[in-house]
């Protein structure tokens, strides 16, 4: 069976073609002096294949690895390790816990509130997704109409919060929330000329979602995954600050607990809390990175190969999973956990300036907070654009890194605009699912009579369990989205060529909402 692989060799930006099957096509590159091609694009030249000596339509290339290499290998043994620790540390915790919690139970009432909100929660998850595919397909129909929209519902949204203010008498935040609401309305302005390329890039991506849905289930199963371990973070949390906890550690006269002494230092709780926190904040954002180089893998494949004589290969989200737990997974762990190290140094500021009690010590750790945080941003944005190069080529995450600060440099703004273009569209629709969700929580409650909340003490919270379903469930399916912008993105900055050849009419179409974008560096 034919199989497509990615290649890593010296060159201009350091990569090398797909291959798929005896198809062969050039490496991605920035040209500095590139004509755009006439119309039709040109045809594949020929030459002898790599392979049974049949000629096939092809593009010769002198160097290229036949297998992917496995990338930042130490990064992937190491989040392991750390797995490992936390598991250990979860088993002691839990077992020790269950100890002290052995008279536990609970009662009928509690079974009867959770059972009622497990038919809530699946109705509202079941309703959410039918609103978000609707909204996506109408986004799909209707891109620059819902992008103008947006935009607008936007403006007004932060103009009306900056007016609820000033009534409340907020005059701080009133005064936050009228500069956001004023730079926005200018940068409609500013970027108004970036909305048609944004529309055919909703288009093209919602297409592709479409036609490989299984990316919609690698999103689910992300989010299933980070639910499951954030439960089991909880419980083991809660389980090591009771039994590692001073003051409760030296009175517990178990002998099959934490002995008093040595096994109760406050040392000893502080490091187990803040391995804890960081332990939380890599797992998740490995979870995280995985759906997204997983999904970019499966656009890129279509940018490349489809349309071409071998086409796209059998399973190509399957295909991209698999790169993306084996091969490319160390460098998913170590962009990850230069995330996970600036959480943590952010979380250690908070809680420090909320626990001293000199105002200068808590001024000056807060704002190292802020700034810490303003760096993590970045680095999220930045790394989002790096996957890509990590799911696109199976580079190391050093390499994918350099290559997108250099797509950076040359591209100037434009990735960002689009993906706030892009990005108002799925905020605003995950506002929408989630109010409507929310409307339906409250009307179960008032339809069914529900017997634990015949007082309404329950309403509130049911109310915005079921926005947070239905906000949850476009903002899942928009991570797919927004991962296909940000590949799609970077393969067209770098070889439009490409698209050129493999999709004419897609490639003239961007051509004319915005010729830049088709123009070589």
């Amino acid at each position: 069976m034919s199989r497509m692989n990615y290649y890593d060799q010296p060159g201009h930006h350091g990569q090398q073609p797909y291959t798929y099957g005896e198809q062969h096509y050039p490496p991605p590159k920035f040209h500095h002096h590139y004509a755009p091609p006439p119309s039709p694009p040109p045809s594949f030249p020929q030459s002898q294949s790599m392979g049974g000596g049949n000629n096939a339509n092809t593009y010769n290339t002198d160097k290229f690895n036949p297998r992917p290499k496995y990338r930042d290998l130490w990064a992937a043994i190491l989040f392991l390790l750390h797995f490992a620790a936390f598991i250990a540390v979860s088993v002691i915790a839990l077992r020790n816990y269950a100890v002290i919690q052995r008279s536990g139970a609970n009662t009928g009432q509690d079974a009867t509130l959770n059972w009622s909100i497990l038919w809530l929660l699946l109705v509202c998850v079941g309703i959410g997704f039918v609103l978000s595919i609707t909204y996506l397909a109408l986004a799909q129909m209707f891109p620059r109409q819902f992008i103008k929209g947006t935009f607008f519902i936007s403006i007004l949204l932060y103009w009306g919060i900056a007016a609820y203010f000033f009534v409340m008498l907020y005059f701080s935040m009133a005064i936050l929330t009228a500069i956001v609401a004023i730079f926005y309305t200018l940068f409609w302005f500013w970027w108004r000329s970036m909305i048609p390329f944004s529309s055919v890039m909703l288009k093209t991506v919602t297409d592709i979602t479409k036609k490989y849905k299984s990316m919609i289930l690698v999103a689910f199963g992300g989010l299933f995954a980070e639910t499951l371990f954030s439960i089991w973070w909880i419980f083991t949390f809660i389980a090591a600050y009771q039994i590692w906890y001073p003051e409760a550690c030296k009175t517990r006269p178990d002998e099959n607990l934490p002995a008093a002494g040595a096994g109760c230092e406050n040392g000893k709780l502080i490091a187990i809390i803040i391995f804890l926190i960081f332990s939380f904040y890599w797992t998740s954002q490995v979870i995280q990175t995985w759906v997204h180089v997983t999904t970019s893998g499966v656009f890129a494949t279509y940018y490349f190969l489809e349309g071409t004589p071998g086409g796209v290969p059998s399973l190509p989200t399957l295909k991209s999973a698999k790169r993306a737990s084996t091969t490319s997974f160390g460098s998913i762990c170590l962009g990850s956990l230069l995330v996970a190290i600036l959480q943590v140094i952010r979380a250690l500021l908070r809680s420090a300036a909320q626990d001293t009690d000199n105002p200068f010590g808590a001024f000056c750790a807060a704002c190292a907070s802020v700034i810490v945080g303003c760096i993590d941003s970045l680095l999220q944005y930045f790394n989002f654009y790096a996957y890509t190069q990590v799911a696109i080529y199976g580079k190391s995450f050093w390499e994918s890194a350099k290559d997108t600060w250099k797509l950076i440099k040359d591209r100037g703004a434009e990735a960002i605009i689009n993906d706030n273009l892009i990005g108002n569209v799925l905020v605003m629709g995950s506002l929408l699912v989630g109010i409507i969700t929310a409307l339906l929580s409250y009307l179960y409650t008032v339809i069914f009579d529900l017997s634990f909340n015949r007082n309404g003490e329950f309403t509130s919270m049911i109310v915005f369990l079921g926005f947070m379903v239905g906000f949850q469930m476009l903002n899942i399916i928009g991570s797919v989205i927004l991962s296909g912008t940000a590949t799609t993105f970077v393969c067209l900055a770098e070889d439009p060529n490409a698209l050129a050849r493999t999709k004419p009419e897609l490639y003239h179409e961007i051509r004319i909402t915005y010729p830049r974008f088709v123009v070589g560096m």
